[in-house]
């Protein structure tokens, strides 16, 4: 999309509309993790609906640039020339303020300090640029609903995996299917070999008529000079079982009621940190 006639730089937003919630039930590959981190905030949020007494930092901050990033992919689709560098850095700052103005309150951690955080936004978004290039974009923010099916017993899972795909593009007639990440620092072996997401994605798209597909991390650094890791990863079969055996477990754990706390350095930026104190408390009194 272009800026309208008229339209100033720091008014133009990228247009680029989320998938809808499937109705019945769903899960995701968020949903997942967040309970295999810690089975008590995945009650308090997805199931209780507490709302949470503040954003993360990081959180705001990861949604802002890829904000940013789906409106320069997304200007390429549309008209075959990516998004100018300063609507790219203004995306950035109004998807920012956005956050910052928000009503709920945004709270950094240890290494993210609120009031530098536009500036290494732009820092990384510069480095981005410099070497993004122009490829044959396929989709941005790309949703997906399927069925999954348990390995051992072929049976369809009850619970629809949904989830968007943040980047699909062409490349010698195969798509690749491009996941953006804003981190500290560069991910490790263990990371990229590791991380089901990807896993998750690979299933998705093959499940939903994309065919077989590559696989690949951009990861943008928010280090004092950011740098921008781009690898080409791989899943096989097994990688697949192994997804979908430990959804497939995570989901009959939900469904039997299980739910405890992990206590550890994910407390320090948890939003559900008081309200999980508070449950605790109250459990103890009532077994007294």
């Amino acid at each position: 999309m272009t800026a309208p006639t008229g339209c100033t730089s720091r008014e133009w937003r990228a247009d680029v509309p989320r998938p809808k919630m499937p109705e019945g039930l769903y899960v995701s590959v968020s949903q997942v993790k967040t309970w295999l981190m810690c089975p008590r905030k995945y009650e308090l949020k997805y199931i209780r609906g507490v709302a949470p007494a503040f954003v993360p930092v990081n959180l705001a901050f990861g949604s802002a640039f890829h904000e940013a990033l789906a409106g320069y992919y997304n200007e390429i689709k549309v008209s075959g020339a990516p998004l100018r560098r300063d609507l790219v850095l203004d995306t950035f700052r109004a998807a920012w303020a956005k956050a910052a103005e928000g009503d709920i309150p945004l709270q950094a951690d240890e290494d993210d300090d609120p009031g530098i955080m536009i500036d290494k936004g732009v820092s990384m978004l510069h480095a981005f640029y410099e070497q993004a290039g122009i490829p044959e974009v396929e989709a941005v923010e790309h949703g997906f609903t399927i069925t999954l099916h348990d390995v051992d017993s072929g049976e369809p899972l009850e619970e629809k995996l949904v989830g968007t795909m943040d980047l699909l593009i062409r490349e010698e007639g195969r798509v690749v299917i491009v996941e953006h990440k804003s981190a500290a620092r560069r991910f490790t072996e263990d990371q990229l070999r590791f991380d089901f997401q990807p896993t998750a994605y690979q299933i998705a798209a093959r499940e939903s008529g994309l065919g077989e597909v590559a696989l690949r991390f951009q990861i943008i650094t928010k280090s004092k000079v950011p740098a921008v890791q781009v690898v080409n990863i791989h899943r096989d079969d097994q990688d697949e079982a192994d997804f979908v055996r430990t959804a497939t477990g995570v989901l009959r754990a939900i469904d039997a009621g299980v739910s405890y706390p992990i206590r550890g350095w994910q407390c320090r930026s948890c939003p559900y940190e008081s309200a999980c104190n508070q449950a605790a408390r109250s459990k103890v009194k009532s077994v007294a």
